[in-house]
């Protein structure tokens, strides 16, 4: 049972931030590039609207992480973090065509930022920092999937540093769980960056989005307890005359339900059991890795520079947005590096699921964009033969198509 517990406790994979950070680096550049980009791009757009374009922003920053959640799938996700990343983000603000999609393609951009600065700046680095025994075997940058369990924890203790430094306050919380999703723009970029509908990967779209958004209101409240109950000092030194009830945001199913309704996926009796084994359990044997640690002060200087130079980028990038002038190159957000085979598996595993689910006639529809991008992957390295004759058939039909 405690093993089921610890497989249980760990996401399907990590993220270099967590909700909280992506939707506040929307927070950090609203005043300054956002909202100036929407009062550009929509003249005479009003207070109102611009409240609920930000909601908008923060779904945005969001979506790249939906399938990496209860209940979502993992597949959509990977694509949108290892394949024509810089594409689909583009794309997105390229079709926007209203002020809420054209945020919500602006939140995309601030995750696209912040994947590809965090990971490899902060949390690869850090991870090495705080395991001396994974930096002896794998260097200076660990990435996760050399070690998934401790990139979660890394990244669990980055939340706690960051909820502890008292930038937020229950109302911002509120806030960040009411995000909301473009879903025509959504489903418009995915269909014309990956030649796959939404329904191919999601069988309730607005299920697994509220579930996701339900997660998040879960996931908040927790963190606060964490920070509250792990660095109670330092909160009271930054925060001073902070109390626990001001600190802590306290968010029932019932407030949810209210105010989003119920349509969503409940975990089951056994994944509640689970969750009460982990939480009681002392934090030995398999669970060991999975308890808080905190960061070194080496490691938390990294992701609190991560953060800045996060900020920085993203800001650029909108400067870029506002001059026709952007340009994103289709990274790998787990290590910033260029996806290309062989540079990491998870990118060569979702380039192959990819190209799997393009055979037979979704190959007619595909953009020829898409089609030389996975050529382009493919271009060096010792290529599996299931992978080649898969290309040559890819080939094959491109050039029918051609004719």
């Amino acid at each position: 049972m405690i093993v089921l517990a610890a497989s249980f406790a760990v996401p399907q994979r990590a993220w270099a931030y967590s909700v909280l950070a992506h939707e506040a680096n929307v927070d950090a550049v609203w005043d300054s590039a956002i909202q100036p980009l929407l009062q550009r791009r929509f003249p005479g757009i009003t207070r109102q609207q611009l409240l609920d374009a930000r909601a908008y922003a923060y779904g945005g920053s969001v979506i790249q992480d939906l399938g990496y959640y209860p209940f979502g799938n993992k597949f959509f996700s990977n694509l949108l973090h290892y394949v024509r990343t810089g594409d689909f983000v583009e794309t997105m603000i390229r079709d926007a065509q209203n002020a809420d999609e054209y945020a919500f393609a602006l939140g995309a951009l601030a995750h696209y930022a912040a994947d590809n600065t965090g990971h490899p700046e902060a949390v690869n680095r850090a991870v090495a920092l705080m395991f001396p025994k994974l930096r002896a075997k794998y260097g200076d940058r660990i990435t996760y999937v050399q070690a998934r369990a401790e990139h979660v924890l890394v990244e669990f203790s980055f939340d706690i540093v960051q909820v502890a430094s008292g930038s937020y306050m229950p109302e911002t919380y509120h806030s960040f769980i009411g995000f909301q999703v473009a879903k025509p723009v959504l489903e418009r970029a995915f269909r014309d960056t990956y030649a796959l509908e939404m329904k191919d990967v999601f069988g309730d779209e607005d299920l697994a989005i509220s579930t996701y958004r339900y997660a998040v209101s879960q996931i908040i409240p927790e963190l606060t307890r964490a920070a509250w109950r792990d660095k109670h000092d330092e909160i009271a030194r930054l925060v001073p005359g902070v109390t626990e009830d001001r600190f802590v945001f306290r968010y029932t199913r019932q407030q949810y339900d209210r105010e989003f309704g119920a349509t969503y996926r409940k975990p089951g009796l056994f994944a509640r059991f689970l969750g009460i084994v982990y939480r009681v359990l002392p934090k030995i044997g398999p669970l060991k890795p999975l308890s808080f640690k905190a960061p070194t002060a080496e490691a938390e200087k990294l992701f609190t520079e991560s953060l800045e130079d996060t900020r920085a980028r993203y800001t650029a990038l909108l400067a870029s947005v506002g001059s026709g002038r952007l340009n994103l190159a289709n990274t790998d957000f787990d290590t910033g590096r260029p996806s290309t085979y062989g540079e990491y598996k998870l990118a060569d595993e979702t380039y192959a699921d990819l190209l799997k689910k393009l055979e037979g006639q979704k190959v007619a529809k595909a953009p020829r964009e898409l089609l030389t991008n996975i050529r382009a992957f493919y271009t060096r390295g010792s290529v599996p033969k299931k992978v080649q004759r898969r290309l040559a058939a890819l080939n094959d039909d491109g050039q029918r198509r051609n004719r």
